[in-house]
């Protein structure tokens, strides 16, 4: 059972301005006056991917509801939404997964761009500790959605897409978007009068959720975004682009948003939750052979020569499995998941557990299957996520 969601609302994909459905849910303590005895919220915040959206998977999934409800009770601020394709988002699947990266990306870039502008009231017993450590931004994923988060490029990658983007681009879009809807929560919070829109319980379906594509809760986000731009601070900017004509580089002057000097500074973790290693995945995805590709190529602005083409892929790989071991990250999964190859799974979070200095954690629960329906291995899915989420709460 989860609340109702705090946000109901769109955002641009950076891949391709395809809008995306998306929720953002507020923990207890930021749904209600905190008395000195509770726990302030420490802008720990979270984004969690649900399965392949031709299979029907969306925001809605039973596995994902129990990932969020976990991570709220522990005071996460958390972030769910849908791939292109799913329920609601506009686009279709692609058969690369390079789309849906941007999509997650894009989600991960709002959050930290809505915590970082969201001020809740004072915690009554609240004093400044600089020593704190930063807050955690858990990005996790279940099923193809853990796929997807395994493919993603670094947080701090994620993030110069929004460092400075050009007005009226996706990036900038999301950065003000962002910026809109936590100057409207934190006026909610500090307005005793305001209705509470997360107040209300939902144990599954919409029907009880206002839709995110209405129109008239669309113009008021963009009058709000509007707003916003008109006191921002711009800068310009001369950017030079490649062509294919004869010339091959046009420069042009674009007018930025100023990057945030003080931008909040999160720590990151990663949590697999049935990552479809296999031949199904190769099936879902017609990218198995390369899961990790191409968010460097991104970078670059162009294809790779054959010639590359396998380095590259040994170097992204190598990468994306790094960055799973530089950062705390749990994988889960169950030992009769027709989705995986077991095998597979065994030597790959051997492999990854096993390095010096990793960080990489993962549970395999007997009797677990891909959907998590079999006795009582929910349950035991609800510990693992509860023990490792309180462990980065603790470091």
């Amino acid at each position: 059972m989860l609340p109702r969601p705090s946000l109901s609302f769109t955002l641009p994909s950076i891949h391709d301005n395809t809008k995306l459905d998306c929720r953002v849910y507020h923990p207890a303590c930021l749904n209600g006056s905190l008395a000195a005895s509770d726990k302030a919220w420490q802008q720990h915040a979270a984004v969690v991917a649900h399965p392949y959206a031709p299979f029907g998977g969306s925001y809605d999934d039973p596995v994902v509801f129990l990932i969020v409800s976990v991570l709220l009770r522990l005071g996460f601020v958390v972030a769910t939404f849908n791939f292109r394709g799913a329920s609601s988002s506009h686009g279709r699947t692609s058969w690369t997964s390079k789309p849906e990266r941007a999509d997650y990306m894009s989600v991960a870039g709002f959050l930290v761009y809505y915590v970082h502008y969201l001020r809740p009231p004072q915690h009554p017993a609240f004093t400044v500790n600089e020593s704190a450590p930063s807050p955690t931004l858990l990005l996790a994923g279940y099923s193809y959605g853990a796929t997807v988060t395994m493919q993603l490029p670094p947080l701090y990658s994620i993030l110069s897409d929004f460092t400075s983007p050009a007005i009226h681009t996706p990036a900038a879009d999301i950065r003000l978007r962002a910026q809109h809807l936590a100057e409207q929560q934190t006026t909610m919070f500090n307005t005793p009068s305001s209705p509470r829109k997360s107040l209300g319980m939902r144990v599954g379906g919409d029907e009880d959720i206002p839709s995110s594509h209405s129109p008239e809760r669309e113009e008021k986000i963009r009058k709000g975004v509007r707003e916003i731009l008109a006191r921002h601070k711009l800068i310009h900017r001369k950017h030079i682009y490649s062509t294919t004509g004869q010339s091959g580089r046009v420069e042009r002057e674009e007018t930025c948003l100023e990057s945030i000097g003080n931008l909040i500074m999160f720590r990151c973790a990663y949590l697999l939750v049935s990552p479809p290693l296999g031949i199904v995945a190769n099936l879902a995805t017609m990218n198995f052979s390369n899961p990790f590709s191409s968010w460097s190529r991104r970078r670059k602005g162009g294809p790779l020569s054959a010639r590359n083409y396998d380095d590259d892929v040994k170097r992204e790989e190598r990468a994306a499995e790094v960055k799973l071991m530089n950062h705390p990250t749990m994988a889960i999964y169950g030992d009769q998941d027709g989705f995986l190859t077991l095998k597979k799974m065994r030597d790959w979070t051997r492999q990854l557990s096993s390095a010096p200095g990793s960080q990489f954690r993962h549970v395999e629960i007997a009797g677990a299957g891909h959907f998590w329906l079999e006795g009582s291995v929910v349950y035991e899915l609800r510990e693992a996520v509860s023990s490792f989420a309180a462990t980065l709460l603790e470091t």
